[in-house]
């Protein structure tokens, strides 16, 4: 529809379906960039100890924008930055039935890289398990902020995190 309007260049930040650069013809350029710089900038700044960092996607699907964001930690000669990933398991759509953490943590202060939060169930569900296998600390940085229905309340009232940082993508 945007290219029978004569778009011929779209950019997009952290899409959450990649498959979607496909839908365009070869006449039609589409970039998509990584929202992660925001989030970066803001850690370099703000939190203490980037060796005691441990960068954590909260599902398989975003092991690839966790590697990402790890890869900049190195860029900027902060080598000793962790990555872990959790495995979450469905019975039924939208309602996370298990958590399994893959990696250590214990003592160290993480960062839950997502590409976007809406309910924030699962991110709280990650901070608790995080907190849970001995985590000091617990960030969340997303690039796109949606904070639907009960999300607010959740974030508010979760123990587990500290700080949440978003981009004003929305």
């Amino acid at each position: 529809m945007l290219e029978f309007m004569g778009v011929n260049k779209i950019i997009t930040v952290d899409l959450h379906s990649l498959q979607a650069q496909g839908y365009v013809t070869s006449k039609c350029q589409f970039d998509n960039y990584e929202g992660a710089f925001a989030g970066l900038s803001y850690v370099l700044k703000n939190v203490e100890n980037k060796d005691e960092l441990v960068v954590v996607s909260p599902d398989a699907g975003g092991m690839a924008r966790a590697k990402s964001f790890h890869s900049h930690f190195k860029f900027h000669g902060h080598d000793q930055v962790g990555l872990a990933m959790i495995h979450k398991e469905r019975k039924v759509a939208n309602q996370v039935d298990n958590m399994t953490l893959i990696g250590d943590v214990e003592g160290k202060t993480c960062v839950i890289v997502d590409d976007m939060v809406d309910t924030a169930g699962t991110l709280c569900l990650a901070a608790d398990l995080l907190k849970e296998k001995g985590a000091k600390d617990v960030v969340a940085f997303m690039t796109h902020g949606i904070f639907s229905g009960p999300a607010g309340d959740r974030i508010a009232n979760s123990k587990a995190l500290s700080r949440v940082i978003t981009t004003d993508s929305m």
